[in-house]
């Protein structure tokens, strides 16, 4: 009688501790459907993720933690949860939505278009409809196979310590004017630096031509506006015609450029020439790539100075995962502009540089 009564006693303790934890995981889920409502998907998958395989293969928890996961970046986990939503109901069309944008956060995008438009055959409300038109022509745009055009206005300030590319020393030696001789500089022509505010602004345009190739063009102008002295403000006019190949993870781009620039309102150089660039894709995160730059420059008034620019450079860029999916580039560059005329290289240039974003 006794072991009878300690093993009923086992049973109902057993039953109380299951219906308790399976009561703290309807409220964690309840929770996270109230997270998700209010656009905290970190939140909700950080609730959710430790219970995932304890519930796993319940329709209701495994769309909710698939939401939250896509949502805040973890796109592997979130399609794996989708996937088994469908498995179970193949005609659930919140699942096959989600899905889809997950596909195409992860950069599968023929696969993602194909399940956009199973969403659309269920004919899904005019609000899911709309949604999905809007995917499916960003889908159209990352591949390129529509026409758009685009513009953007740019402010900055800054500070330059030779706003008028000059020496900093006091005399210079010129062997093709005055061999041997001792030349002095007066303090208009030596270094100069300057707070300055610049404002650019641009339009572009990329027309393709199937689904690899496509013909862009753009037309740039910036000015800058020094603090200390307006003789050294300047004017940059850019413009640029090109086309790009795409072949799986390469892209492969060349374009012609030209550029009228000026200071104080007068023309000061005029450039001409060809780049190229190759992009890498290593994974959905990086892209590395390669370019160069062949130019001819000319100055009106100052013909010495006419030559050629040839620079070269690599490139890298990151794609954090997470919420605001936070990106970081990286590049480096070197060259050499030569002047047409030997007996002038002193005014040649070295040129090299790095830059860094996000």
């Amino acid at each position: 009688m006794l072991k009878l009564l300690l093993k009923v006693i086992f049973i109902v303790a057993l039953a109380l501790t299951s219906a308790v934890s399976i009561a703290e995981d309807t409220d964690a889920l309840v929770s996270a459907k109230s997270l998700i409502t209010a656009g905290k998907y970190s939140e909700a998958y950080d609730l959710l993720e430790p219970l995932e395989s304890e519930r796993s293969g319940n329709v209701d928890f495994d769309y909710n933690f698939g939401v939250a996961a896509v949502e805040s970046g973890n796109i592997t986990r979130g399609i794996f949860a989708l996937e088994r939503v469908l498995a179970i109901d193949p005609n659930n069309t919140a699942a096959r939505g989600e899905i889809a944008k997950a596909y195409f956060k992860s950069g599968e995008t023929d696969i993602a278009k194909a399940e956009f438009k199973n969403v659309l055959d269920q004919q899904p409300s005019k609000e899911m409809t709309n949604a999905i038109e809007g995917y499916m022509a960003a889908i159209d745009r990352s591949l390129g196979l529509t026409t758009t055009f685009g513009a953007y206005i740019d402010f900055g300030i800054g500070h330059d310590s030779n706003i008028n590319n000059a020496t900093s020393t006091s005399s210079i030696v010129a062997p093709g004017i005055a061999p041997g001789i001792q030349l002095d500089i007066n303090s208009a022509s030596s270094e100069q630096s300057s707070n300055f505010m610049n404002l650019a602004g641009g339009i572009f345009f990329r027309q393709p031509f199937g689904k690899n190739l496509s013909l862009f063009g753009s037309v740039n102008s910036s000015n800058r506006m020094n603090w200390s002295t307006d003789q050294f403000d300047t004017n940059a006019l850019d413009f640029s015609l090109g086309l790009s190949y795409k072949k799986n993870i390469n892209t492969y781009t060349v374009a012609l450029q030209g550029q009228i620039y000026d200071v104080d309102t007068d023309t000061f150089r005029r450039a001409y020439g060809l780049t190229g660039q190759w992009q890498h894709d290593l994974d959905d995160r990086n892209q590395v790539s390669i370019f160069a730059q062949g130019a001819h420059l000319t100055y009106p008034d100052d013909e010495v100075r006419d030559g050629d620019r040839y620079i070269v450079g690599a490139g890298w860029g990151h794609a954090f995962a997470g919420d605001k999916a936070p990106v970081i580039f990286l590049s480096a560059y070197a060259g050499r502009e030569n002047t047409d005329d030997s007996s002038f290289d002193f005014l040649a240039d070295k040129i090299y540089g790095v830059r860094a974003g996000g």
